[in-house]
């Protein structure tokens, strides 16, 4: 019986400072992420990789703390990057029950049912509205989200915070809406002709 390989993102400490400092910590991330993650694999070696990630991306600030400092703010990574990952997972799973529950209200309709506004927006109608959102902040935050990243992800990106992020997008739903609803009464009476 062959024992099972250990895992590791950096293979050597050789090459420079981060290289040594990825080595170091490496085992503790993947024994914190492993507890988190149940043992799965894959999923802990994505989370490894991605907070090492973003200790490269910080380096310059963080290689001036001592060891355990920076021990302390890759557990605090580790442990926001997982937090994420299952926020990710939870909204997927919510979107994919509505679809579904979308597709059966569908199912039950007859001829006489007429259909709401949204089904006349079509996706350049959208791309158009989005386009025409009242600042630059809430069309890069809205962007954002319909590439399907988390809020926290969003706020990375923006510079502001979750709750932030959430009003924003609030802002840019109701404008949205207003934009989206002439051209869609437009073509839900051309199509009733």
């Amino acid at each position: 019986m062959r024992a099972r390989a250990r895992l590791a993102i950096v293979k050597s400490p050789l090459g420079g400072e981060f290289e040594a400092f990825a080595w170091r910590i490496q085992p503790t991330l993947f024994a914190v992420l492993g507890k988190y993650c149940g043992g799965q694999e894959q999923d802990i070696e994505d989370l490894v990789h991605d907070v090492l990630l973003r200790a490269l991306l910080r380096w310059e600030q963080l290689k001036h703390l001592d060891e355990d400092a920076q021990r302390a703010w890759t557990a605090r990574v580790a442990s926001n990057c997982f937090l994420d990952r299952c926020r990710r997972k939870s909204s997927e799973a919510t979107r994919m029950e509505s679809l579904l529950r979308l597709h059966e209200l569908a199912e039950q309709y007859d001829d006489s049912w007429e259909p709401e506004l949204w089904e006349y927006v079509g996706p350049e109608d959208l791309l158009t509205a989005v386009e025409r959102l009242s600042t630059p902040k809430l069309r890069r935050t809205f962007e954002l989200y319909l590439q399907g990243l988390s809020y926290a992800e969003i706020g990375r990106d923006t510079g502001e915070k979750a709750g932030t992020v959430g009003a924003r997008l609030t802002r840019a739903r109701k404008e949205l809406r207003a934009l989206l609803r002439e051209p869609a009464e437009r073509r839900r009476r051309e199509q009733m002709r």
